[in-house]
């Protein structure tokens, strides 16, 4: 439910000589969300991780969030919006030599807040933390190298933190569309390589998009401080009626990543020995059809040139051997790849509108490493109780070796909650 507040400014603050010191009206809308929920993972016993003696993985958490959602509207040319977030969790970890172990924490952030002004219906300049997406896949964005999100795990649960970015919109008519952005400060993330320091980044896209609306493509190229340029591609065409193919892909020279590497004495680590190579690409293709009957299925292929092979996939479970150090955790958990393998295949399907009285929604989803073998299905459903009032639930299942990229944590997992919104 969302409420909405309109008032001027001249009634509340003061005028001068019969004038209003601000003669724009303001409109603010503003929603919440209570959040609560249990999270279950059976915890895997491996070589790498006995007894979950040295990772500590929860085996299960009871969470609660508060969301918030505020826009306010300054005329027609001035937005600023703030999405706060309070969550907070308990934990409980079981280890085979410890009795079970409860923590608890919370945590205040803004997950968005950001200021957006059109001085022109062909401009927008926005500054603040941002959630900024493109590209017509679901697996994930090859050509966005400013946000590392995937599709995979993605539930009622599931936030994405914004970026601190100045962000430059210009278009001329519907059909081209030019996007600067510059990341401008850290949003105390932990970093997407292990060990890596925050490095300001610039990326920018022209798009173009077809009379009909329905297929476009675009260029892209950005750079971060410190490391090679890159350059992508996206775009998606119609085909037929409901059915649609879609490229996204990006490519850059050598690898910041860590990998596994032979050390003296037989041991094994983790360097970044791939930084000079030659162009790597992380390529996306895919298909999808949306059926009359409300069904969305995809169908997509990923190739990233920067991931490990299966004898390096199977070689980094060394590098936790005893005396691993902190940092070989950290390295094998975050070496800085999208997914671990160098080729995947992604399906999934989504439903909503079924019984009883179409309040159902389910999604299932499925990966699978071409790479080490391993695989991991992933199903959601969510069920409207009222104008208010959702519950969902959550189950993972997942297979391979000890040490293969989806199942080296875990076989099975879920959570279960509700969403409240006023």
């Amino acid at each position: 439910m969302r409420r909405t507040l309109r008032f001027l400014l001249c009634g509340l603050l003061p005028c001068f000589g019969g004038m209003c010191l601000f003669g724009q009206a303001w409109k603010l809308r503003f929603d919440a969300q209570a959040i609560g929920a249990m999270r279950t993972l059976a915890v895997r016993d491996t070589s790498v991780n006995p007894g979950n003696i040295l990772l500590g993985l929860p085996s299960a958490s009871w969470l609660g969030e508060l969301r918030g959602n505020a826009r306010v509207e300054i005329g027609s040319r001035v937005q600023a919006v703030l999405r706060p977030r309070i969550h907070g969790w308990v934990n409980r970890v079981r280890t085979s030599s410890l009795p079970a172990d409860y923590s608890s924490e919370a945590q205040w952030e803004m997950t968005e807040a950001y200021a957006n002004w059109s001085p022109a219906d062909s401009l927008s300049v926005a500054y603040g933390l941002q959630n900024f997406q493109w590209g017509p896949a679901e697996l994930m964005a090859p050509s966005n190298r400013l946000f590392h999100e995937k599709g995979v795990f993605r539930d009622a649960l599931y936030t994405v933190r914004g970026k601190q970015l100045l962000r430059i919109n210009v278009s001329a008519g519907r059909q081209w569309n030019l996007v600067g952005l510059a990341e401008l400060g850290d949003n105390g993330e932990d970093p997407f390589r292990a060990g890596a320091l925050f490095r300001r980044a610039v990326q920018g896209t022209l798009e173009y998009t077809g009379r009909s609306g329905d297929s476009y493509v675009g260029l892209t190229a950005g750079a971060r401080g410190g490391e090679p340029m890159w350059m992508g591609a996206y775009g998606s065409r119609s085909l037929t009626q409901g059915l649609s193919a879609y490229l996204d892909a990006s490519w850059q020279k050598g690898s910041q990543a860590w990998y596994p590497a032979p050390l003296p004495g037989g041991a094994v680590g983790f360097e970044q020995n791939s930084r000079q190579e030659g162009l790597r690409g992380l390529i996306l293709g895919g298909l999808r059809y949306s059926f009359v009957s409300g069904l969305d299925a995809r169908l997509e292929f990923l190739h990233q040139g920067s991931g490990y092979s299966a004898s390096q996939i199977a070689l980094a479970p060394r590098a936790m051997q005893p005396p691993q150090s902190p940092a070989a955790v950290e390295q094998w958990l975050s070496p800085g790849l999208e997914f671990l393998g160098r080729n995947l295949i992604y399906v999934s399907v989504f439903k909503k509108d079924l019984p009883p009285s179409q309040t159902l929604a389910l999604a299932g989803r499925y990966v699978h490493s071409r790479t080490d073998g391993s695989g991991a299905g992933f199903l959601t459903a969510s069920l409207d109780a009222g104008k208010s009032l959702v519950f969902f639930a959550s189950f993972l299942l997942t297979h391979g070796g000890e040490s293969a990229e989806f199942s080296r944590l875990s076989r099975i997992g879920g959570d279960a909650g509700f969403i409240w919104s006023w």
